[in-house]
């Protein structure tokens, strides 16, 4: 009798630890549910290291679920971004620079890329102008509130040109065309890539670009709203992690690298291998970015594109919190 007791209280024992070992194994094997969170990204080579970490797993591998919402250019990437489309965005310095006049409650996170030649000068020979010397009363396309317009304003200021003199024509990326150029109205474009490729292709032989190459250097940054960061804050790290890895990635696999962009943003072979010793891909936050938004934002006001006012406190809006957890060489602000 006391064999038999002992016998069922073994067989229940072991049911139970059966049950258990099934509950445990379904548990594991469920998917993991990972935060979610999406990037308005600006189609441009400048982008790579978002693409890249989307391409290579590394957002998920990091802990994160990131959906990509492409757009052209900083500025709609930005709008995006403020308006609840999206919970984070890139965008150049100078986009930062012209809406931290009317918003503050959005952060720097970090910059990932920079280029001392990215946005160009553009004109034909057709046109009197053959150096930045001769932008004097010159009618020039640009995008407004974009690195477009202050790159053309400081490339003007280094030549000793009143900018005050340039007759700037408004319009967008996709406009920055050869129609624009032939129609007359205009006598340069002053763009970034791929637009300035597609256009020097366009005009083959009349082509002319205007030397620019090291006068100017364009960051680019990811951006985030002050309330994704205070609600998702182990998510931001995850995504900054991915983007470290993307950039090791770019340096030590660079034609893997050039392959994925190129099949991302359905770009020519020769743009890619023309474009890509321009850019440096690597993630910092630290004191040259500071000066160049002040430096912006004092040219902004100078030219008239924001009427006098405080400057913003951009000390306050570089975040750097997330990336010193990456990198605790990150520079204090």
């Amino acid at each position: 009798m006391i064999k038999s007791n002992e016998s069922a209280i073994s067989a229940g024992l072991l049911a139970l630890s059966l049950l258990s070992l099934g509950v445990a194994v379904g548990v594991l094997s469920r998917p993991t549910i990972l935060p979610q969170l999406s990037i308005a990204v600006s189609r441009t080579p400048l982008s790579a290291p978002v693409y890249i970490a989307a391409a290579q797993g590394y957002f998920r591998d990091q802990g994160v679920d990131i959906e990509l919402q492409e757009v052209i250019g900083g500025n709609r990437s930005y709008d995006l971004m403020a308006n609840g489309g999206a919970d984070l965005a890139t965008s150049s310095e100078s986009v930062v620079m012209f809406h931290s006049f009317d918003n503050s409650d959005f952060s720097v996170i970090a910059s990932f890329a920079s280029s001392d030649n990215d946005i160009k000068l553009i004109t034909t020979t057709n046109s009197p102008l053959r150096s930045p010397y001769d932008l004097t009363g010159a009618r020039v396309a640009v995008t407004p509130h974009s690195s477009s317009e202050y790159f053309l304003h400081n490339v003007a200021l280094m030549h000793g040109i009143d900018t005050r003199t340039l007759n700037l024509r408004e319009t967008t990326p996709e406009n920055m065309t050869l129609e624009l150029l032939e129609s007359g109205e205009i006598q340069a474009l002053s763009l970034w890539e791929p637009y300035g490729y597609k256009l020097m292709q366009a005009l083959g032989e009349k082509a002319v670009l205007l030397p620019t190459k090291g006068l100017h250097s364009t960051s680019f940054n990811l951006l985030a709203l002050n309330d994704t960061l205070a609600r998702y804050p182990n998510a931001i790290v995850a995504t900054l992690r991915a983007l470290d890895q993307a950039a090791e990635y770019i340096e030590r696999d660079p034609a893997g690298a050039k392959t994925i962009i190129r099949r991302q943003l359905q770009l020519e072979p020769a743009f890619v291998e023309w474009v890509w010793p321009d850019y440096n891909f690597r993630l910092g936050l630290g004191q040259s970015l500071l000066i160049g938004l002040d430096s912006a934002a004092r040219w902004a006001q100078s030219s008239g594109a924001i009427e006098p006012q405080p400057l913003p406190d951009f000390r306050s809006m570089l975040d750097n919190r997330f990336l010193r957890q990456i990198t605790p060489e990150a520079q204090d602000l």
